[in-house]
C-alpha cells in the first residue's frame, strides 16, 4: 500500500462514522439554488434602472449604489461569481435583497443537477433528510422574509420535501453537527461552515456548485 492510499484509509478510520441514526442536512445556496445566476441578474438590473425591482428604493440603497458606481464605473456589470464578492457590490447586494427577500428567494432557479441527482440520492438512502440554509439581514419593516422565500422555493422544486426546514445564521449551523452523540452530516459549500461542523464532530461535504456527482461520490465514499 503506498503511503496516499495508507494516509486516506487512516484518516477515514479516524474521522467520524455514519451511523443508521445520522441526519443528512443540506445546504440550499450554492447546493440547490443557482444563487449567483439570480443575484447577477439583480445587480445588473439595478444597475441598469437604478431601482430595486418591487419596492422603493432607499437613502441607504442610492448611496451604496452611488459608492458601487463611483467605485467601478457606471458601466460595470457584473458577469461571474467573483465580481459578487466585491466589497461595493456586496453592500449594495445585501441592502437590495434585504428590502424584501421574501420574492427573491423564492423565484431564484434550482441547480439542475441538484434536483436530478444530488436531492434524489440523499432522500433515497433512508437517512432524514433536512434542509439548513441562512438567512439574510432584512430591515425592519420588509413585507417578506428570507425563511418565506426558501420555503415557497422548497415547496415549489424539493419531492420529496425535507423532513425539517432550518433558517439560521453560517455560524449557528454547527450546533446541529451531532445529535446525542451520533455524527450528523452536513453538505455545504462554504468551506468555512464545513470546517466548523468537522471540528465538532460531524461528518462534512464541501459542495462545488454544479458538482453533484462528485458529492454524491464524496458521500458514498463515507458509506452513505
Amino acid at each position: 500500500m503506498d503511503l496516499l492510499s495508507k494516509y486516506i484509509r487512516e484518516t477515514l478510520e479516524m474521522a467520524p462514522q455514519l451511523q443508521p441514526e445520522s441526519q443528512i442536512f443540506c445546504d440550499m445556496d450554492g447546493v440547490l439554488v443557482h444563487f449567483e445566476e439570480a443575484v447577477i441578474g439583480l445587480v445588473n438590473q439595478i444597475l441598469d434602472t437604478g431601482e430595486i425591482p418591487g419596492v422603493a428604493s432607499t437613502k441607504k440603497h442610492r448611496k451604496r449604489l452611488y459608492w458601487l458606481q463611483n467605485e467601478l464605473g457606471k458601466d460595470w456589470r457584473a458577469t461571474k461569481r467573483s465580481d459578487l464578492d466585491l466589497k461595493p457590490v456586496r453592500n449594495m447586494m445585501f441592502s437590495a435583497i434585504g428590502q424584501n427577500p421574501g420574492p427573491i428567494f423564492a423565484t431564484m432557479p434550482p441547480w439542475p443537477d441538484a434536483l436530478s441527482s444530488l436531492w434524489p440520492y440523499i432522500t433515497s438512502t433512508g437517512h432524514t433528510v433536512n434542509i439548513l440554509s441562512a438567512p439574510i439581514r432584512v430591515r425592519e419593516g420588509a413585507p417578506s422574509t428570507t425563511e418565506e422565500g426558501k420555503i415557497a422555493w422548497i415547496e415549489k422544486w424539493l419531492r420529496p420535501p425535507p423532513a425539517d426546514i432550518i433558517i439560521t445564521p453560517a455560524v449557528s449551523k454547527v450546533e446541529y453537527a451531532t445529535s446525542n452523540g451520533i455524527p450528523n452530516i452536513l453538505i455545504d459549500d462554504r468551506a468555512s461552515t464545513v470546517d466548523a461542523w468537522i471540528t465538532a464532530g460531524g461528518i462534512a461535504i464541501l459542495h462545488v456548485p454544479g458538482g453533484s456527482s462528485a458529492t454524491v461520490e464524496k458521500l458514498e465514499a463515507r458509506g452513505l
